[in-house]
């Protein structure tokens, strides 16, 4: 029995297609579940280096204090204050140098009497401190910085706003990031005698906390309390305040929407069009310190004093939208050489359970042509049985009547003819018994057995 064999293309398409949505849906439920938490694990991580930022700034300002309250009382300086001659000047002078080398954190270090007049100055120089001569000295009576820390009562702390540092009535180039510290210095009767005062680095603030997390994803700004750029995104946005066609350079205006959610909370974390925005507010002043609103301007005096809840900087973390879509973007790569591991396993499973449906099919078939075949047998052996004894019987008689009859009987030829017809019957009985395959053909309208193509080794007689 020959049985043809074709690719089950049909069963393997269907296979194919339904295990691939399933793997599909498995596959997009698994990976936005490994999406939400990579965004949670993100938002834990953005909070707490936001949290690790405003230690920074807190625990620099601190330092500050502490050097600042170190060097008012130094022994030295109340020493020149009781007997202000230029041996001992020179000695403080040298100390405040000493110290100013040691230290990298303060562009200029100051001593400024009563009358706002620097008696004692120290430039940092590019890491080459110098002593200012007499005659450089400058009087700052007129400046915010030394009339607001003149007018603190001793021991306490005039932090200035963070802003850039001014000579000669000109914003510095370069820029110079500045935050003064300043506190008051009496004599032994408890008198006022001036000023000590730090330009702290702010370069060195923005240093370290842009330092502090050379990993991460986010975007770092360091924003004051309405809203203008310390350290922006741009450097073209930053310390807009400090120039008057750049005052409207601030995240208020830009992103007023943003700004209110970052305003009117002391931390939070939200998304937007822009991103993810992480914030956290730093309160510089401690205890025993103020601040004012400063000015821009170089002899104007600030608008109003700031204690500790109205001075505040605001730092603020952004991982762009941008960012976001790289995340998502490389979890999918870390997990594409699976997924197509999963997409090669479907092929093979779907190709090997389609061969084996088909040769199922294949096998069901020959079953039922076998089942087939043998009734045919069956009935063609009863058939055979039953019709070779007459059908014997009938040519035997029909050749001797021929015999026995002259050729020019009239019914000569019509007993041929029976005869030649009993002998085809006897071939078709033999065909019947030698079936070996279940073969149809129409007939009339539906299909019986092809004897012919179902037997094998009968000829037709002559």
């Amino acid at each position: 029995m020959k049985n043809g064999f074709s690719f089950p293309i049909k069963f393997f398409l269907l296979f194919f297609l339904s295990f691939l949505l399933l793997f599909l849906a498995v596959a997009v439920s698994f990976l936005f579940q490994e999406l939400k938490a990579e965004k949670i694990i993100l938002k834990a991580k953005e909070q707490q280096n936001i949290e690790i930022l405003r230690r920074i700034a807190n625990d620099d300002v601190k330092s500050v204090a502490s050097d600042l309250f170190f060097l008012s009382v130094h022994p030295v300086l109340h020493q020149m204050i009781e007997d202000d001659n230029p041996v001992v000047r020179q000695k403080l002078a040298d100390n405040f140098k000493m110290f100013c080398s040691n230290s990298t954190l303060y562009d200029q270090i100051r001593f400024l009497d009563e009358s706002g007049m620097e008696r004692i100055r120290i430039n940092f120089n590019q890491n080459q401190p110098v002593i200012v001569s007499e005659d450089k000295l400058q009087n700052k009576a007129k400046r915010y910085y030394f009339a607001d820390t003149f007018a603190l009562e001793p021991g306490r702390i005039f932090v200035s706003p963070f802003d850039l540092n001014i000579e000669q009535g000109q914003v510095e180039l370069p820029l110079k990031p500045m935050i003064r510290f300043g506190t008051p210095v009496v004599d032994l009767t408890g008198q006022k005698r001036g000023i000590v005062l730090l330009n702290y680095f702010g370069a060195k603030l923005i240093h370290n906390l842009s330092q502090a997390l050379p990993d991460s994803m986010d975007s770092f700004m360091l924003l004051n309390s309405e809203g203008h750029w310390l350290k922006g995104q741009n450097p073209e946005d930053e310390w807009g305040f400090m120039y008057e066609d750049r005052k409207d350079l601030t995240l208020a205006k830009r992103y007023p929407e943003i700004w209110k959610e970052i305003s009117v909370q002391d931390e939070g974390q939200f998304s937007s069009d822009q991103g993810l925005y992480t914030f956290a507010t730093v309160w510089p002043l401690a205890k025993g310190m103020l601040s004012s609103t400063g000015s821009g301007e170089a002899f104007q005096a600030s608008a109003s004093v700031l204690s500790g809840k109205n001075y505040y900087w605001k730092i603020v973390s952004l991982v762009t939208t941008e960012k976001l879509k790289i995340l998502r973007a490389a979890i999918f790569l870390s997990w594409l050489p699976y997924l197509g591991v999963v997409f090669l396993f479907i092929i093979f499973a779907s190709l090997i359970l389609s061969l084996a449906l088909e040769h199922r099919k294949q096998a069901l078939k020959e079953r039922l042509e076998r089942e087939k075949l043998q009734g045919v047998l069956e009935m063609a052996g009863a058939v055979c049985h039953e019709l070779n004894q007459p059908l014997m019987g009938a040519s035997g008689y029909s050749e001797l009547v021929l015999m026995d009859m002259p050729e020019n009987n009239p019914q000569y030829e019509n007993i041929r003819k029976l005869k030649t017809q009993v002998d085809r019957m006897t071939v078709i009985t033999k065909k019947l018994m030698r079936v070996t395959q279940y073969k149809t053909k129409s007939y009339l309208q539906r299909n019986i057995v092809d004897i012919d193509a179902a037997s094998e080794g009968v000829n037709e007689p002559d």
